[in-house]
């Protein structure tokens, strides 16, 4: 099946050897590596301390005046995203806002100018907000592939329809913490890293970069030049370790083969391979397994190599910076080095590109990453071919088939709906799981609390899909985390061990600091090999992780998806504390901790292993927030949802300052319906809040139940008919329409229909 195909038609970068794809090119190809002892005297407390550093003037002399006052992070993304925007030719003139969307790969929760953690998707929205984007928003932080990932991510959302035109890359600047976890964990080099040749480990790097991608027929209508074809990508699971590569490479090889196949190609067309290369000798001894088990006999003849001795280990931006090389390799017919590479290099039978560039006739690149808690990502690029016919992205029919809640409510569908019954409330109240295991006990004891929770919520999801699949099935099944914040538990334990001595850090709460670890843990538990990302867009990532599912499903990937979402919170939360969602007289939101798995299936999977679904997923919208002043998407989000109206909107009101907009929106979209919401009874727990107004919105469609507004009452619009106010609903619920939300940010909508 041949799709529209998707072209890159800008590239934006910025980093240790360049402040623009220009110079960034010339330093690779000429050989100059960008590895320096760190400046900062606040690093001298290591005996590691080259990285790859962005000189500040390189970052002032390309913003305006008025992004002065931002953070590093987000300047290094406002500047690659720019020049990606100025090389494709695009002006405001051009675009449809709605249909302009940004895909970013991050792995570090970065400061704000005063030093304090913001929410991992601050930077998106920065720069979605000074570029004028509205359409789709997501945040992708699958660590060190965050940046493939993210490309292609931003493929499917122009293959579905939702976007004409999408920047996607990756950013991360160079952080203490992460600098001083690296140490503890003895990966660090104490020199230049030497790829590929027996290197004592891996340097640090930061800097940010963007590939803009749209249609081919839409570039070439506007006389856009196309500089590389999107033609595939793939991604996996190594379901292995929290920080360690599956040694085998058959993570690694399955992303590669996943990728071929979906551009339509074999091994044999393959010509360069942009690889991962950090130095570290698990790495590289995993990737030439991956090299070998993939080219097999061909391996040798396949030349591969790694820019990280020119920029370091850029973390989330390493996947964005190395698909921008890629582009350019294609352009100029050339495979940038392997710098630093020696004699003592193991295996010798594969061609690193050893310091040299080369000249050759390249038409298609993979590159590859690799990342802790197992997320593997390859993209691959090919030469520009013309216009061609092609298909639309077939639309399958989805459902849910298993729910897992875990909350204060309880554990499992019975004992939540039980709790939905009895009009319980658990603000706050973290899910008991003492006594109950629900992984080997040799991996459920080193684990935090938040993976306990995901992993808790899987299991019973799964079993109550009743899914009873051979071991060979699960390298199939898609996995898709969603967190807002990922766990509070570890990061603390994190920082504290900083505090006291950068160089005795937390080691076990650094590999848990990564916001994809829960997802790999929750792989290594139940064996799931398939697709698999994590989304980090605060109360909205778990509609996000839903609208991947699909996407995964639709093209073919997987025909099974388990969505995960959790989050939790260590904020002391008094006993007499209450919460009215919708009621002007509100105290406010109360933060809470929950899990959240959902499984869904394609219908036809579904009925042919005789499945059981609660709900048909009839469609999602997402909107961002339009404008720098964060304005709520609310009604327009709304309006992208298909037009038959629900009987029952599960909303995103927290009892926060946004509910009254909220309100005011479904009365007027939906007014026959009722509203309610979840975090009148369990708190804000960020994305599982989400993900639990879609479990109890499949609930209300099979059982007729539904959260009751038990403290609702004067509502900030309409009357107390507009809302629950009893748990059985008084008529069968045919569509449920479920909202999300991440204020200011981007707002999603799941409608789903009776099976």
């Amino acid at each position: 099946m041949a799709l529209r195909p998707v072209v890159v038609t800008g590239l934006g970068v910025i980093c240790a050897i360049g402040r623009d794809p220009a110079e960034f090119w010339q330093r690779l190809t000429s050989g100059q590596g960008g590895l320096t002892p760190v400046e900062d005297e606040t690093f001298a407390v290591f005996e590691a301390r080259h990285a790859g550093q962005v000189p500040d003037e390189w970052i002032t002399g390309q913003l305006p005046d008025s992004d002065a006052g931002l953070d590093r992070t987000a300047q290094l993304a406002l500047i690659a995203a720019r020049q990606a925007v100025e090389q494709a030719g695009l002006t405001r003139d051009d675009l449809d806002p709605d249909r302009f969307g940004i895909i970013l790969g991050k792995c570090q929760a970065t400061p704000d100018a005063a030093g304090r953690y913001q929410p991992m998707h601050r930077t998106e929205d920065v720069v979605a907000g000074r570029l004028g984007m509205r359409g789709p928003r997501i945040l992708v932080s699958t660590a060190c592939a965050a940046g493939g990932n993210a490309v292609g991510l931003a493929k499917d959302k122009i293959l579905t329809g939702e976007a004409d035109v999408v920047l996607a890359g990756g950013v991360d600047p160079l952080l203490f913490g992460t600098y001083a976890g690296f140490a503890g964990l003895k990966a660090l080099s104490t020199g230049p890293c030497r790829p590929y040749s027996h290197s004592d480990g891996l340097n640090l790097g930061e800097g940010a970069a963007f590939l803009l991608l749209e249609p081919l027929d839409r570039a070439l209508a506007r006389g856009a030049t196309p500089l590389a074809e999107v033609a595939g990508y793939g991604l996996s699971a190594d379901a292995y370790h929290a920080t360690a590569p599956d040694p085998t490479g058959r993570g690694g090889a399955s992303a590669m083969r996943r990728a071929l196949a979906d551009a339509g190609l074999t091994p044999d067309d393959v010509h360069y391979v942009s690889g991962h290369g950090t130095g570290t000798p698990a790495n590289d001894s995993m990737e030439a397994k991956v090299m070998r088990v993939v080219f097999g006999e061909r391996a040798g003849q396949v030349p591969t190599s790694s820019i990280k001795s020119f920029v370091g280990h850029t973390l989330g931006a390493a996947g964005a910076v190395e698909a921008v090389a890629s582009v350019l390799a294609l352009r100029h017919g050339t495979a940038p080095p392997t710098i630093g590479f020696g004699e003592d290099a193991v295996p010798g039978d594969l061609d690193f590109v050893p310091n040299v560039a080369r000249r050759m006739p390249i038409d298609t690149v993979v590159s590859n990453n690799y990342a802790f808690g197992g997320n593997n990502v390859a993209l691959v690029l090919t030469t520009p071919r013309g216009e061609r016919d092609h298909d639309e992205l077939p639309s399958r029919e989805v459902v849910i088939t298993g729910l897992g809640p875990v909350s204060g409510l309880g554990v499992g569908v019975a004992e939540v709906s039980e709790a939905v019954v009895a009009g319980r409330q658990a603000l706050g109240r973290a899910p008991s799981l003492d006594g109950r295991t629900f992984a080997p006990r040799s991996l459920w004891r080193h684990m935090n609390n938040l993976s306990r929770m995901a992993i808790a919520a899987s299991r019973l999801a799964w079993e109550d899909a009743e899914l009873k699949l051979p071991r060979k099935d699960l390298d199939n099944v898609g996995l898709v985390f969603a967190t807002g914040a990922g766990s509070a538990e570890s990061t603390g334990g994190f920082d504290e061990s900083i505090a006291a001595d950068p160089n005795k850090p937390a080691v076990l709460s650094f590999s848990n600091v990564v916001l994809n670890a829960t997802g790999g843990a929750v792989c290594q538990t139940l064996g799931l090999r398939g697709p698999t990302t994590t989304i980090c867009n605060g109360g909205a990532s778990a509609s996000i992780a839903l609208d991947c599912a699909l996407e995964m499903i639709r093209a073919g990937k997987a025909d099974v998806v388990l969505v995960v979402a959790a989050d939790e919170t260590v904020a002391a939360v008094p006993k007499d504390a209450t919460v009215s969602p919708y009621d002007s007289g509100g105290s406010g939101p109360v933060p809470g901790s929950a899990s959240v798995a959902f499984v869904v299936e394609s219908a036809e999977h579904c009925a042919g292993r005789g499945g059981r679904p609660y709900a048909r997923v009839l469609g999602t919208s997402h909107a961002g927030a339009g404008g720098e002043d964060g304005r709520e998407p609310i009604a327009r989000g709304l309006t992208r949802i298909p037009s038959a109206r629900p009987d029952l909107v599960v909303g995103a009101g927290t009892g926060g300052p946004h509910d009254a907009e909220e309100a005011a929106a479904v009365l007027e979209a939906a007014p026959e319906a009722v509203l309610t919401t979840s975090a009148g009874h369990t708190g804000d727990c960020q994305a599982a809040t989400g993900a639990m107004n879609i479990a109890l919105a499949a609930l209300a469609i099979r059982d007729g139940i539904a959260p009751a507004l038990t403290g609702l009452a004067s509502p900030h619009v309409g009357d107390l008919d507009s809302y629950v106010t009893k748990p059985n609903l008084p008529g069968p619920v045919g569509r449920a329409l479920v909202l999300t939300a991440a204020p200011r940010s981007v707002r999603g909508a799941v409608l789903l229909g009776a099976p």
